[in-house]
């Protein structure tokens, strides 16, 4: 059984590096999908709710404390919705984080494999010219031998 070289040590560590940044990145993005809906839901239900007042106060009226009522809310939903809109900002902050670490991790992998690479066709072309010395060899040998003859 071959021992692993400490490259191939440096890659699988990097390999796994890698792996644990997507995962990371996919949680992240994931979060930030759920954020944004989470605030289109918000954005539509103050839609509707706006539409709702328009339609009851252009039909019917609106009593003066309905109105400080209505006002109220709008002064919270408008609070909240400020608030999702920055927690938004925060998880795509995070999500941009999260892709630098994976292109980073990436990077490193690539690396790795790279040298991994150069160092498996060094030793190719090693074995080559040795195969072709011993070849020569041979042919040479077997020349001398009908030489001999």
């Amino acid at each position: 059984m071959a021992t692993a070289s400490p490259m191939d040590t440096l890659r699988e560590i990097a390999e796994e590096a890698l792996q644990d940044a997507t995962t990371q990145l996919g949680k992240m993005r994931q979060a930030c999908a759920q954020a944004e809906a989470q605030l289109n839901q918000l954005i539509n239900y103050e839609l509707e709710y706006r539409q709702q007042l328009h339609q009851n106060m252009t039909s019917q009226g609106m009593a003066a404390t309905n109105w400080m009522n209505y006002q109220q809310f709008m002064t919270s939903l408008d609070r909240t919705l400020e608030n999702h809109r920055q927690h938004v900002s925060q998880c795509q902050q995070r999500v941009n984080l999260a892709l630098t670490n994976w292109q980073e991790k990436k990077q490193r992998l690539n690396a790795f494999e790279t040298l991994r690479d150069r160092a498996l066709a060094k030793q190719l072309h090693k074995e080559n010219k040795l195969d072709q010395k011993m070849m020569d060899e041979y042919a040479q040998r077997a020349s001398m031998r009908k030489e001999t003859r």
